[in-house]
């Protein structure tokens, strides 16, 4: 499927997270340091995992002709800031579990750092956990390691998806925008709508 096709679609898809001023702020320093400085000292990630981070988060949603890349609008450094600033003590420590157990398969460690694998390795582990079939996901959830990765692989793809499309780029550039909407009409395709495309609020 045409990504950009995708990305039209995916608030149907994809259950709702509500975006408030204070993670939309969030969202919006992050791309700004990215674009300014292009300096990233994590808070929530070490240096080893927020490389391994960055290197999973690109190849979720990389850059294209048409369009940016996650890395383009600051993501992985939104999700360091999300996760230190929003994420309760429990869910901190689960994503902490899921990154040590997902680093721990890919033999990263201080001297084996996440830098020195193959970009292949990386879509390889990817495809193992999120190109999956329902059976071959209940087969990994009867693992307890295997669960721990799969739940904390698929809430970095969801959050990725979601601070992606909550960027102003994506926002009012790719997805349907309209601040003010106009009059309400109920019963009209979203083709008709928008053509084809997700709302960005």
């Amino acid at each position: 499927m045409n990504r950009r096709n995708a990305l039209k679609g995916l608030g149907l898809s994809l259950g709702y997270v509500v975006a408030t001023p204070t993670i939309l702020g969030l969202l919006q320093s992050c791309q700004n340091d990215v674009k300014n400085l292009n300096i990233w000292t994590p808070k929530f990630f070490s240096e080893n995992e927020g490389t391994f981070m960055k290197i999973v988060i690109d190849l979720i949603l990389p850059k294209t002709d048409n369009l940016p890349g996650a890395l383009d609008l600051g993501i992985p450094e939104f999700l360091d800031l999300y996760f230190f600033k929003v994420y309760s003590g429990k869910e901190q420590k689960e994503t902490k579990e899921g990154l040590e157990a997902m680093m721990a398969e890919l033999d990263i460690t201080e001297n084996n750092p996440a830098v020195n694998l193959k970009k292949a390795t990386f879509s390889d582990f990817l495809n193992k956990y999120l190109r999956i079939t329902k059976a071959e996901e209940n087969v990994l959830r009867e693992n307890k390691n295997g669960k721990v990765i799969l739940d904390t692989l698929q809430g970095i793809r969801y959050l990725t998806v979601w601070a992606y499309k909550t960027t102003e780029e994506v926002g009012e550039k790719i997805l349907a925008y309209d601040p003010i909407p106009g009059e309400q009409k109920g019963c009209i395709s979203l083709k008709e709508a928008t053509g084809g495309k997700a709302w960005s609020l």
